[in-house]
Order: C-alpha cells, then sequence, then structure tokens
C-alpha cells in the first residue's frame, strides 16, 4: 500500500495549519509502516486530500479508479484548506460549506471529520459520500518542555524581553471576525505580549484588519508567516491560546495549543466542530468580545484556576500510532473494495 498526501498551500506557509496537518499526517503513518509520498508524478494507490481547492486531483483520481480519503473541516483557520463560508444576514452569522466543497466533498470515496457535530453537519449540508470520525493525532515529542533553548526561539526571533507573558491567536487575515476581542484584551493587559498570527503579511490583509491593527496598542503583534520552530516556540511559551473568531478553529491548531499546555480561552463560535472541549473542564469558553476578555484578564490576574492540566491529558488520548492504525484501516477497506470491484469486471 502506497498512499499519496497532498496538501500544497498557495504560499508555501511554513507553519500554518494544512502544511501541519499533512506533517501530522505522514507522521502517523511512518508509525503505522504504511508507506507514503508528497509527489504526485510516483505511482500510489489511494489519494489522501485536505482542501476543496484539489478538485483536479479527485478528478484525475476517480476516473483512473483510485480511491480518495478527504480531511474536512480540519484547518479552517487556513484559507487554502478551508471548507466553509460565512454570511451575516439581521446581526446573525450562517456557516455553510462552499459550493466548490460540496461538489469536492461529495466526489471523495470517504471523508475524515474530527468529531460527531462536524458528520452532522456535513450530512445536514448534503454530503453522500461516506463520512467517519478520525481525530487528527498530536506529536507530544515536538513540545518538549525541558529545552530551554527551543523557548528562546520566539524571544530572540521577535526581539522581545524574556519576562514577558505571552497571549497568542491565529486566524485568516482576510476576515475582521474576533479580533476586537484580541486586541480588547491587550487593552486591559498592557504588560502582556500579544501574537496574532496569521496565513500572510498584514500588509496583504483586508483594509479593514489593517485598521484594527493601525488602532492597537503597542503590546499587539501582527505577524504573518513564520518557521516552524518559530511558532512552536511561541506555544511553549503562551499562557493563554485565544480563538476569538466566530469561525471554527482548526483542530489542527487547538490541539497544538493544549499539547503546549496552554490555557485556552475560546469564543463558543470557534468550538463548533470540537466536541472535546468544555467550558471550565479543559478550556474557558465565551460569547461574546466582552466575555473574552474578561476571561483573558482574570486568568492573568490569577483570578481563575488553570484547565491546562485536564486539556493536556484529553489531548494525549490523540497519539499519532493510534491514528496511524484508524487510517490505516479505511486505506485498506477503500483498496480491497476497489480490488473487488475489478475482480468482479474482469468476471
Amino acid at each position: 500500500m502506497k498512499v499519496l498526501v497532498y496538501f500544497q498551500s498557495k504560499n508555501k506557509y511554513s507553519s500554518f495549519e494544512g502544511t501541519r496537518l499533512r506533517k501530522s499526517i505522514k507522521g502517523a503513518l511512518e508509525m503505522s509502516g504504511v508507506e507514503h509520498t508528497n509527489n504526485i508524478v510516483d505511482n500510489y494507490d489511494l489519494i489522501h486530500l485536505l482542501s476543496p481547492f484539489d478538485e483536479n486531483k479527485i478528478n484525475d483520481a476517480n476516473e483512473n479508479h483510485i480511491p480518495v480519503v478527504v480531511s474536512a473541516l480540519q484547518c479552517e483557520c487556513d484559507p487554502d484548506a478551508s471548507f466553509l463560508e460565512y454570511k451575516s444576514s439581521d446581526g446573525k452569522r450562517e456557516i455553510n460549506l462552499t459550493n466548490k466543497a460540496l461538489r469536492f466533498l461529495n466526489k471523495a470515496s470517504i471523508v475524515l471529520v474530527s468529531d460527531k457535530r462536524a458528520k452532522e453537519f456535513l450530512i445536514n449540508e448534503g454530503i453522500t459520500s461516506e463520512i467517519q470520525i478520525c481525530t487528527p493525532g498530536i506529536n507530544l515529542a515536538r513540545f518538549d518542555f525541558s529545552k530551554e533553548d527551543e523557548k528562546m526561539i520566539f524571544y530572540r526571533y521577535f526581539g522581545e524581553e524574556t519576562n514577558k507573558n505571552l497571549v497568542m491567536a491565529i486566524g485568516d487575515y482576510q476576515t475582521a471576525d474576533g479580533l476586537n476581542a484580541f486586541v480588547g484584551a491587550a487593552k486591559k493587559n498592557p504588560k502582556v505580549l500579544f501574537y496574532y498570527f496569521g496565513p500572510c503579511s498584514i500588509k496583504k490583509a483586508k483594509n479593514q484588519i489593517k485598521k484594527i491593527a493601525k488602532s492597537a496598542p503597542k503590546n499587539v503583534k501582527f505577524v504573518g508567516n513564520v518557521p516552524d520552530d518559530v511558532y512552536r516556540s511561541a506555544l511553549l511559551n503562551a499562557k493563554i491560546f485565544m480563538f476569538p473568531s466566530y469561525r471554527p478553529c482548526g483542530i489542527v491548531s487547538l490541539f497544538e495549543a493544549m499539547a503546549a499546555k496552554c490555557q485556552i480561552i475560546a469564543r463558543a463560535q470557534s468550538v463548533t466542530f470540537s466536541d472535546i472541549i468544555k467550558d471550565g473542564e479543559n478550556a474557558y469558553i465565551g460569547k461574546f468580545s466582552e466575555t473574552l476578555t474578561s476571561l483573558v484578564k482574570d486568568y492573568l490576574d490569577g483570578k481563575l484556576v488553570p484547565t491546562i492540566e485536564n486539556a493536556y491529558k484529553e489531548v494525549c488520548k490523540y497519539p499519532l500510532v493510534q491514528v496511524g492504525e484508524t487510517l490505516k484501516k479505511y486505506y485498506q477497506e477503500l483498496i480491497n473494495l476497489k480490488n473487488y470491484r475489478e475482480e468482479q469486471q474482469d468476471d
């Protein structure tokens, strides 16, 4: 069995979600002894895709009778791997699959999602392909708290003082959803660093984002593409990882924050597809921007009990080797079905 694990971001982000999910899948397959490639011209038995923008790849695979696995709704902070569109009407925000994503997913042999709510959402949106739950795993070895040199990378890279606390968040610079909560929290905590990581330079962001960035206090930094070790170093230093967006967060970013023992503070809408997140148990959740701002302030002031250990125990339930075995099972079933159909046709 040989699997093509394919994802290509437009701007080759080194630390954004689609790229990190691809790396996680490849790591899981290596632990389970499954041969894989990322070269589209190689010979392979099955293709695993992560983005609805790869419709040409799924069309080619179907034409050549190659089974296709798609991981969906797992990298929604990454514009190159997002399946959703957002509309506002009468003060309400609606989330739907894009037409491209709907067409793409209905061409897949099997669609993998992180939890039951995501599966129900896809069914309600009209997905008729088989849908299974396969939560992406986490390589805990990437978050070694004993390596002080790795923790220092963030401060050296950005030239920050090492005695300052850090709050970080991640999101797409093509929407301003939730940024006011992030900036509001920074205003209430002027001695704390607030870093927001996006998939591109702030110079390429929409004008609405630029206006928010210009009005933000000096302790707020909006940064784009950074090397993976810099992003991981930020995680190891962050006291809080905020998910302030109204859009569902990527499970990749969520798991990494939990593994790095960051305190999760999230907007309720951002954990729409995250069954494992429970308010007061392994995270703090608020619906409104004012609530999120207050939660950050209270936590930094020591008024809230940390939930990081519970979050860490939860994410430890999803080791890469377990994910690899699950993927291997689904892959083999699809290949067996393909072989059976070919035998039937030969008869």
